[in-house]
């Protein structure tokens, strides 16, 4: 055998190309601030960060109260301004989410940061652990009023241009195995399945169509097209995704709503609420949804997904499955049995996330502040911990009610008997 044959064939692998994302992730501009960095800002530094973020300067602000915008009076004992107008004082998280705060500015900060580092969520109870917040509720209340912010200063407006629109089924799955509870599977016993093989075809059509009734009187909801049942708990995420002007770069801006079925009338709502239909194209894929709301857009761009997610002519709604997709993750692999309720708050969440996978965690935290420190007070947050909770669930079709969850005024909301933690 020559020299050359007895040389060991050289292992060769493939390699997936790099997406744009992963590049971006990898280079010196995806990092630009650390949480050690805030914890070094002294109590003037952090104050004039939030500043800066909440009004654009630390020099000119606005009084909450009169909202008159000049170099108000400084106090450098309070920390705080009187107003020129009214002579009121404030702080810089006066009126805000984060009104009323008790944790240092550099951990408010450091929090922030830490809570947009993921790219699919960040649970409450590792933020707990990685800042050492003395309490859960501390962590849970604070991401929840931002969530909040984002609903309120973030997922609103119109969006026109090139959009795409799809819908995905988000929670209501396996929900037999839920806290704590194994699954269980649906298996026919040998008796019964020897009854129904004694059944005439209409009789078994019968049962079908009375086992159906029951499931949609116990609360469930009916597909529009293709017939079958889903559980009480099941919600479905729709989402509006305007197409950036430059290539590789995603999308520019998302919009979220949530209904219990992909109907034509949720996908007709979420339009008209979010996108200027006259100057707008609309692409999705065949769904029964769309294809009476795409005659009033100037085209309807649609791609059959059974056969092909990029049509001949490049019709497809992959920015929109790819919301779908960081949604999906985060409700399995982060979040984990999110209440319907709040499913509006994660999926806006999910689309800041989604809109800005490809900027720094320092701008984005201060994009994040801008909108937290924007929207006022917070309604739903405020005394979550003393029982105050809110009582429906947002949703395209109308907000339903929802019953209150966690534990009422005054009981420990870590003890088993009553019930779960907030979540």
């Amino acid at each position: 055998m020559s020299a050359e044959a007895q040389k060991p064939k050289r292992r060769t692998s493939v390699h997936r190309p790099s997406s744009d994302a992963s590049r971006f992730h990898m280079s010196k501009e995806a990092v630009d601030r650390s949480i050690g960095d805030y914890f070094h800002m002294s109590d003037l530094e952090c104050i004039k960060h939030l500043a800066r973020a909440r009004w654009g300067s630390h020099k000119v602000v606005s009084c909450p109260h009169c909202n008159s915008s000049a170099t108000h009076y400084w106090s450098a004992s309070e920390k705080r301004w009187k107003c020129k107008g009214c002579g009121k004082r404030f702080s810089v998280t006066s009126n805000t989410v984060f009104a009323n705060r008790r944790i240092p500015m550099q951990t408010l900060l450091a929090a922030v940061h830490v809570f947009l580092c993921g790219s699919a969520g960040q649970p409450a109870l590792e933020m707990r652990r990685i800042l050492n917040m003395k309490g859960y509720n501390t962590a849970y209340t604070l991401i929840s009023k931002g969530r909040e912010a984002l609903v309120r200063g973030y997922n609103t407006g119109l969006i026109s241009g090139v959009v795409e629109m799809d819908g995905a089924h988000i929670s209501g799955r396996g929900a037999s195995q839920k806290r704590g509870k194994p699954l269980k599977y649906r298996v026919m016993e040998e008796a019964e399945a020897q009854e129904d093989a004694l059944l005439t075809n209409s009789a078994r059509q019968k049962k079908r169509r009375d086992a159906k009734a029951a499931a949609i009187a116990a609360g469930g909801v009916l597909h529009p097209e293709y017939g079958n049942v889903f559980p009480a708990a099941r919600r479905i995420t729709m989402n509006l995704r305007k197409r950036g002007g430059k290539k590789g770069k995603g999308t520019m801006t998302t919009r979220i709503g949530i209904c219990l079925a992909e109907t034509p009338q949720a996908a007709e709502i979420m339009a008209r609420q979010f996108v200027a239909i006259p100057e707008s194209i609309l692409s999705t894929d065949t769904g029964v949804a769309f294809s009476k709301l795409g005659k009033e857009f100037q085209v309807h761009l649609q791609v059959n997904h059974s056969e092909t997610l990029v049509g001949p002519e490049g019709q497809h709604a992959n920015n929109s499955e790819s919301f779908s997709s960081r949604m999906d993750r985060a409700e399995k692999g982060i979040y984990l049995n999110i209440e319907p309720k709040y499913m509006n708050d994660y999926a806006v969440e999910m689309a800041f996330r989604e809109d800005h996978n490809r900027l720094a965690p320092g701008e984005t935290s201060d994009r994040f502040l801008h909108y937290a420190l924007g929207v006022g007070l917070s309604h739903h947050f405020r005394g979550y911990t003393h029982g105050h909770h809110r009582n429906h669930e947002v949703l395209l079709t109308g907000n339903q009610y929802a019953a209150p969850s966690g534990p009422a005024k005054g009981r420990s909301p870590v003890s088993m008997a009553n019930g779960r933690p907030p979540r």
